[in-house]
């Protein structure tokens, strides 16, 4: 019972396993046939009129009639004794019939090569090397029948003189070979001079109606980074001119006239070579000393703000023409520290004067007060009024700008019997305003205004 269970068990097994090699079979099989039929549509896609099957056909009917051309027996050679024919060919021979006649190529096998009968025709041409000599005989005398025709024959060329008048055109009859002998005989005729400038390229042969392009050159005197020296100039432009010269100049030399600017047979070229030396300096920058007059400010009153000394770096940098030093200039580069000045502000809102100024001089002023009718006029002229005073002249000049401490702005055009020394008379616009200042002792400041 038992041994029945176990073999109908394999029994199983063995079903199953075929089972699974008959679904392994028909997915390849699938897959196959999916290739193929991947291929064919992409043959029909490519090429949609093209027949695969008749090509197939047409290519095997071919190879079989180039195996039927197998053999063929050499003119000087004794034909080989044909074997016999096996069984299997006999057959083939009653069911097919015989093999058709092998075909030889008439291109790979060619006519005799003609020879000539004559003696001269079997020299010249008697065999291969001979046709070589031959042909190359024939074209070396074609060449040097030519090469005679040129050197011969005249060729007609136009030139082109170029001079600082205008264009002169030029027809010239010449055996020479390039451009450049067209010039060495032109020359050597004097119809051009030696130095002058053909444009065309010197090494390009010389061909019937030809342009060939000479510029006319003249001898002058150019300064050339302070020496004079000659120049040969010819018509273009004055870059170009000392181009041609030889003369080098780069974008910081002076050159006058303008690189740019057309020459004439009077130009005279002058050639400054400019250089610049570069240095770097770092320096301490004190802080200066300035006088404001400030309308904003009260008129007598003065403020001060301290400033700091500065520290920097400086670029200088010196001009050299033609080797001669001719200045050097300073500018800062960079501030490590930058300075602020001491400022004295003298307020002058009575006067309304302003600006920048210098103390001159400053001294302590015993200062008075006057005061005169409309119109009244002062030591040198001119009227009186708010913002004048009178001064001895040994002690400060007329004319002087003066800046009182309490008062403000006073410029010094008038004189007085009693005001001698330090002593200022201040313009009041009223007798009360003289009685209320009196006499008082306050700085005074010459002032002068900064450049």
């Amino acid at each position: 019972m038992s041994e029945q269970i176990i073999k109908t068990e394999a029994e199983l097994q063995r079903e199953t396993i075929q089972i699974e090699r008959d679904q392994i079979r028909e997915k390849i099989k699938e897959l196959i046939e999916a290739e193929y039929a991947l291929l064919e549509e992409e043959a029909a896609r490519i090429a949609p009129e093209f027949d695969f099957e008749a090509e197939a056909e047409k290519l095997k009917a071919e190879e079989e009639e180039e195996l039927a051309k197998i053999a063929f027996v050499w003119a000087d050679k004794e034909p080989e004794p044909e074997a016999e024919p096996s069984p299997a060919a006999e057959k083939a021979k009653k069911e097919f019939g015989p093999l058709p006649k092998a075909k030889v190529s008439p291109s790979k096998y060619p006519k005799p090569r003609r020879v000539p009968k004559s003696a001269a025709g079997k020299v010249l041409f008697g065999d291969k090397h001979r046709c070589v000599i031959t042909a190359s005989l024939i074209m070396l005398v074609l060449f040097a029948g030519y090469q005679a025709w040129d050197y011969l024959v005249p060729k007609s060329v136009n030139i082109d003189y170029v001079t600082y008048a205008g264009t002169q055109h030029i027809a010239y009859a010449t055996k020479a070979r390039t451009a450049g002998d067209v010039k060495t005989a032109l020359t050597e005729e004097g119809k051009t001079g030696a130095n002058d400038l053909m444009d065309t390229e010197p090494e390009l042969p010389v061909k019937n109606g030809m342009t060939i392009e000479i510029r006319h050159a003249e001898e002058t005197v150019a300064k050339i980074a302070g020496e004079k020296q000659k120049l040969w100039l010819v018509p273009g432009t004055v870059g170009e001119n000392l181009e041609l010269n030889g003369v080098s100049f780069d974008d910081d030399d002076e050159i006058k006239p303008d690189p740019g600017e057309k020459v004439s047979e009077n130009t005279y070229i002058v050639v400054n070579e400019i250089h610049y030396d570069v240095a770097e300096k770092k320096e301490t920058i004190e802080a200066v000393d300035k006088v404001i007059l400030d309308p904003s400010l009260t008129s007598g009153v003065q403020e001060t703000s301290e400033g700091n000394d500065g520290e920097g770096i400086f670029t200088y940098t010196t001009r050299y023409v033609n080797g001669k030093k001719k200045g050097t200039e300073r500018e800062i580069k960079e501030w490590i520290t930058e300075p602020h000045d001491n400022v004295l502000r003298l307020g002058t809102s009575g006067t309304g004067n302003s600006g920048e100024y210098i103390v001159a001089r400053t001294f302590t002023a015993n200062t008075t007060a006057y005061t005169a009718k409309a119109g009244a006029r002062g030591a040198l002229g001119m009227g009186v009024h708010f913002g004048t005073c009178a001064v001895d002249p040994g002690f400060v000049s007329l004319r002087s700008e003066l800046w009182v401490e309490g008062y403000g702005y006073a410029f010094a055009c008038d004189t007085g019997g009693a005001v001698k020394g330090n002593v200022v008379d201040l313009y009041m616009n009223s007798r009360a305003a003289c009685v209320s200042w009196g006499r008082r002792n306050q700085t005074a400041y010459v002032i002068i205004p900064a450049e």
